[in-house]
């Protein structure tokens, strides 16, 4: 088993604990489980059924992907409404008194100062933080200002944002596949100049054999031969990985680019529910829109104080770390599985 299960794998480079309840399982964890269990399913069915009419087997591919977009759709919503009562319980000391806001203004301060010294604790504090300070900001603004001033030049900040972000994703889509592009090139040219330099020995030794000139080796020889090949494989697999940790850091930009936009989205859909919920009075969701931005407020500053605002920097030692625990995690999942189902 050396397979990485895609939404074990983004789960353990983006996942954390601290931060589960206020952005649930990202949305890149499990399209990538999706997408990948997808091509593992129409790979088995072209071998299993490829004498199937291909009207038929475009139909079954709609009726599939659709099928796929309601779960997806459904897994969302299941994902914001957790999200939303993680959210609810959160205030609820502030919301019925039993804290002060200094208090409740401590403790946000406290929770954020141990979510940031967590792996991307801090980027995802500023992004958590941002969309909660607009959301709460927009909602206050329609219903204290005056015409709902502050309400609209909090969304237009609200576009700005998103705009903004995808643009990140555009600019960093570009920068991965022009990554992606050059590693291909540098491996495939490496691998090329090998099975050329292979073909030409083989050449050589045809030629040798039909001018009669040619001598059986020895066993020495012959050892000697595939300890070079190995060693030239090695040093290609070696080439490769390299090259690809040479990609790292633009796919990992790439993917945080995809992960803002998503926990913004998804944050913006929980305030709603939040803000709207008809079982409590206007002045109830007017001070939970209060206690979120304060929330959001504490986030941001502890989170843009531990380097969250600057590019994120990327260590691919331990991201090679991660990938490993990616993998051990993978074998034991398929383990208990397998255990399971004997």
């Amino acid at each position: 088993m050396n397979e990485i299960d895609p939404y074990v794998f983004f789960a353990v480079m983006f996942g954390s604990t601290l931060v589960e309840p206020y952005i649930g399982e990202l949305w890149i964890a499990t399209t990538a489980d999706t997408v990948m269990k997808d091509a593992v399913s129409q790979q088995q069915m072209m071998s299993e059924e490829e004498n199937l009419e291909r009207m038929q087997e475009e139909a079954d591919d709609i009726a599939g992907k659709v099928a796929m977009a309601e779960e997806a759709k459904l897994k969302q919503r299941k994902r914001e409404v957790k999200i939303a009562m993680n959210m609810r319980t959160r205030i609820e000391p502030y919301m019925d008194g039993s804290v002060t806001e200094d208090l409740f203004v401590l403790g946000c301060q406290e929770e954020a100062e141990k979510i940031a010294k967590g792996s991307f604790g801090a980027t995802f504090l500023v992004t958590i933080g941002t969309a909660l300070q607009l959301e709460a900001d927009e909602f206050l603004g329609f219903q204290k200002s005056f015409m709902g001033v502050d309400g609209h030049m909090t969304r237009m900040k609200k576009r700005a944002n998103s705009v903004q972000s995808n643009f990140k994703i555009v600019s960093s889509g570009l920068k991965a596949a022009s990554a992606g592009r050059k590693v291909y090139k540098e491996v495939e040219s490496a691998q090329q100049k090998v099975v050329q330099a292979r073909e030409q020995e083989t050449l050589k030794a045809a030629s040798a054999a039909v001018e009669g000139t040619a001598t059986e080796k020895t066993a020495e020889e012959i050892s000697k031969e595939e300890k070079e090949k190995e060693e030239t494989d090695a040093a290609q697999a070696a080439l490769a990985a390299a090259k690809i940790e040479e990609s790292i850091p633009a796919i990992l930009e790439l993917a945080w680019a995809v992960n803002v936009r998503d926990i913004s989205r998804t944050l913006r859909k929980v305030c709603k529910k939040l803000f709207s919920d008809a079982s409590v009075s206007v002045e109830e969701r007017q001070k939970r829109a209060v206690a979120v931005r304060i929330m959001g407020k504490e986030f941001f500053n502890v989170g843009k104080e531990a380097g969250g605002t600057m590019p994120i920097k990327t260590d691919t030692g331990d991201i090679k770390a991660r990938a490993e625990v990616a993998v051990m995690t993978t074998m034991a999942k398929v383990s208990v599985c397998l255990l399971l189902n004997v």
